[in-house]
């Protein structure tokens, strides 16, 4: 048999729970619940940072935040190469490489790696030239141009609440672009080589406007909220740390942060239905694998950079801390001769993707990456990690299987949970006395971390970030260091990360 083909599915901010294969009871994804009955489901998948461009990056590198050292989502000035990004390497052992749709990680490593790219959004595109996002320069060519709204619509445009329909129709919309140069690419490729494509779609990240045809596919009273909206509807974040009570107690701080029932429901509906039209779109391109015989042949996965809220504790969106809503993604994985219909409930994260890849397509990973190959995890041969990090630049979650710990730096506070007891994360344990030894274990556990993955190349990145920012990042990392100095004081102990498994 050929080389297996790699189709990355990718979307963003997409709420695990948010599919019909998780059990959601109002979101249809007959596609994707497809894939996790002919694969395996990893119900306890989640991602190494809670926002977009240093998420994907550790996908692309399969390194930790830490040690790709990209904190922020404006990566584009960085001019340093990479040849060790995953689709550099699969090119280099003959994988003819595609990238359609949302990539916000580094332009010259896009460039690097793939050799055919569809840029759907701004944060892709050259500064003064919006035109090198590709589907822009389609709407221009089709009179449209004042109708995109991805990545840097126009002042009062955005659509955070789902409450309105998008200006264009279905045909112009980006998830049928993203779908139709998916299929241009397949359609075109050199058939003596396997191909390596990344189809990642934009949304459902806001802003929430399906197309008009689709704005009202789901009825927002049939929508059921999570339990967890009594958070902020009747707790108002009680009992979490005070700066998140600052903010849901000044609903214009937050978007969406308003205790209306309608108002999260219909919010709720848009964000399905763009759930549910890509959904549509990656049904098509698995049909054209199908009808050309690729299909048995190709190594599918699916996943997100990040969660949203949506709905739950009360919420939508994201950048509210890092909770279990933030910090799962989906995790599917369907490979050639590999299980079907699993359920796996072994914790995994981002960092695993890099090096499985590698492993079901016999390539030798570089030495210095993070993750392990999920294979053996997969097939019930191995167990999977004791403990994920999940770090932004303001703090810092550690989850286990039975907690999840979050630090805040600036301002000292934390959030601990038992998971066991309460899954939902309503009631906050960081000050319960009960708890104050597993609150120690897990704080040393995200010291041990920094301590062993504090990048060496801080002064390297330094020098490489665009210099009207380099205060900004020098300032923050003198209170990196300041926060590991004071770590350091209270544990001793430096064990290993990441913890081994049992």
């Amino acid at each position: 048999m050929s080389k297996p083909n790699v189709l990355w599915l990718m979307s963003d901010q997409h709420n695990a729970n948010c599919t019909g294969y998780a059990g959601n009871p109002n979101v249809k994804t007959p596609h994707l619940d497809d894939l996790a009955n002919e694969g395996v489901e990893f119900e306890q998948g989640f991602c190494n940072n809670p926002i977009c461009s240093p998420s994907r990056l550790s996908f692309i590198t399969g390194l930790y935040t830490n040690n790709h050292g990209y904190l922020g989502n404006r990566n584009n000035d960085v001019t340093t190469p990479n040849p060790n990004t995953l689709s550099s390497l699969f090119r280099r052992f003959g994988y003819q490489t595609g990238l359609v749709g949302k990539s916000h990680m580094i332009t010259g490593w896009d460039k690097e790696g793939f050799e055919y790219i569809r840029y759907t959004d701004m944060c892709d595109a050259d500064d003064n030239d919006p035109h090198t996002c590709h589907y822009f320069d389609y709407l221009a060519q089709q009179g449209l141009a004042d109708h995109y709204e991805e990545g840097t619509p126009k002042e009062g445009q955005q659509t955070l609440d789902g409450s309105q329909p998008a200006s264009l129709p279905y045909k112009h919309s980006i998830e049928h672009y993203t779908g139709n140069k998916s299929l241009e690419f397949l359609e075109n490729r050199d058939q003596d080589r396997p191909f390596f494509l990344k189809m990642s779609f934009q949304r459902p990240h806001d802003p929430i406007t399906p197309a008009p045809e689709d704005f009202d596919m789901y009825n927002p009273d049939d929508i059921v909220l999570p339990k967890s909206i009594s958070d902020l509807f009747e707790n108002k974040f009680a009992g979490k740390p005070q700066f998140m009570q600052d903010y849901v107690a000044n609903p214009g701080d937050y978007p969406m942060c308003v205790a209306d029932e309608a108002k999260l429901k219909r919010a709720l509906a848009s964000y399905y239905a763009l759930i549910t039209k890509v959904d549509e779109e990656i049904g098509r391109v698995i049909d054209h694998l199908k009808e050309t015989g690729e299909y048995d042949n190709t190594i599918i996965f699916y996943t997100a950079d990040h969660g949203d809220f949506a709905g739950e504790h009360g919420l939508f969106l994201k950048n509210l801390g890092i909770y279990e809503s933030i910090h799962k993604i989906p995790f599917l994985l369907k490979w050639p001769g590999g299980p079907t219909g699993v359920k796996n409930k072994e914790l995994v994260e981002s960092v695993d993707w890099y090096t499985t890849l590698c492993d079901l397509c016999n390539i030798q990973a570089p030495d210095n990456v993070d993750g392990r190959s999920l294979v053996p995890v997969a097939k019930g041969e191995a167990e999977g990690s004791d403990a994920i990090i999940c770090e932004h630049h303001a703090c810092t979650a550690i989850r286990t299987k039975q907690y999840r710990l979050v630090y805040y730096r600036e301002t000292g506070e934390g959030e601990l949970y038992d998971r066991g007891n309460d899954p939902d994360e309503l009631h906050n344990l960081w000050s319960h006395e009960d708890y104050q030894s597993i609150r120690m274990d897990l704080m040393q556990e995200v010291l041990n971390y920094h301590m062993r993955y504090q990048r060496k190349t801080y002064n390297e990145l330094d020098q490489i970030i665009n210099k009207k920012r380099k205060h900004t990042f020098s300032a923050l990392l003198q209170k990196e260091k300041a926060y590991y100095s004071d770590l350091v004081k209270v544990y001793e102990t430096k064990k290993p990360w990441p913890p081994q498994a049992k």
